[in-house]
């Protein structure tokens, strides 16, 4: 099986380029064999903008002339309570939306940039430095665009954010159950596109939480003995106490942790996921603590360090895709 040449990755904050770490695809870039790299990942990213995002890339990537035999295309998805909504129309609809977005100087020099037709390439030659420059749209611009770059419309969630649209959005559409399908979903339609079109592939997980439901303020939150209480994260519009998005922690069950394996509903779906094309480490954070000879790089800092992200690709991913698809 011949090497690939176009390395396209996907992912939120743990694989974004450029970040305060220089993340994994930076390294798994620098195999001589690659030469044309689409880096998608974007902080802060669910399961949702992730696949559409890497989808888009590859049929991109195709327009351009790139055979999809000549592509790896590599994956770390994101947690499941990670969400988004497109609206063409935010600003007008709320008020506050986003903690990076409208209003930004940089993001509207950006977007006075897209008007003048300047933005850079889909995939970039790293063989032509020139075009290596930081792409706002998937450096944290909140709301963003996949195609339509003069009009941001899709608006990524956190449930640990407060913004209005975030709440509401929590309150009356999101439950750990419909996080879950979701995610599986996502994965699964990217797995079947990419088969489809016979690239190869990888997937892995950022940390506990891709099919491990959070929800806001995760599992610390405890009920009021005040039945009319509200649960107010210094938010504007708080949650109401028996919001289905709030997951109580003296309530969360063993049970509760599986419904991905356990729930009729939800199984049938996960069951479909093909491990096979999963790295072998439990999730990208659980390896660089537990086995890389190096530590974070800050305190209270979850993401993985430069060098934590060097030896996941030496000794975890390059070893994956020369035994998968004898690439070296």
């Amino acid at each position: 099986m011949s090497n690939p040449n176009l390395l396209i990755t996907g992912g939120c904050s743990y694989s974004e380029i450029p970040n305060k770490d220089d993340a994994w695809p930076l390294h798994l870039q620098g195999q001589p064999y690659i030469k044309y790299v689409g880096h998608t990942a974007h902080g802060a990213s669910g399961n949702g903008l992730i696949s559409r995002k890497v989808i888009s890339r590859v049929l991109e990537a195709i327009d351009l002339g790139h055979k999809p035999e000549d592509m790896l295309v590599a994956v770390v998805w994101s947690g499941c309570d990670r969400m988004n909504h497109y609206s063409e129309d935010l600003e007008s609809n709320y008020e506050k939306i986003t903690n990076i977005g409208y209003g930004e100087p940089d993001y509207n020099n950006f977007l006075l940039e897209i008007s003048k037709g300047q933005r850079q390439p889909s995939i970039i030659n790293i063989e032509k430095p020139n075009e290596w420059v930081p792409d706002p749209w998937q450096n944290r611009m909140n709301p963003l665009s996949i195609r339509n770059h003069t009009k941001p419309a899709h608006y990524i969630f956190n449930s640990h954010w407060h913004d209005e649209l975030t709440t509401h959005y929590y309150e009356k559409f999101v439950n750990p159950n419909k996080a879950l399908i979701e995610t599986c979903e996502h994965i699964l339609r990217t797995q079947w596109f990419l088969q489809s079109k016979g690239i190869k592939y990888f997937f892995s997980e950022y940390d506990h939480d891709v099919f491990h439901y959070l929800g806001p303020w995760e599992h610390g939150l405890r009920r009021s003995k005040n039945k009319n209480d509200i649960f107010n994260p210094g938010s504007d519009t708080p949650y109401s106490r028996d919001s289905e998005c709030l997951v109580y922690g003296e309530e969360y069950t063993r049970e509760d942790a599986i419904q991905h394996i356990i729930n009729p509903e939800i199984n049938y779906l996960y069951d479909q996921i093909d491990r096979d094309y999963f790295l072998p480490v439990k999730h990208l954070q659980d390896w660089v603590t537990t086995v890389s000879s190096h530590k974070h790089a800050r305190d209270h800092d979850p993401h993985p360090s430069t060098e934590q992200h060097i030896d996941f690709v030496q000794q975890v991913i390059l070893p994956f895709i020369l035994e998968k698809y004898d690439i070296q």
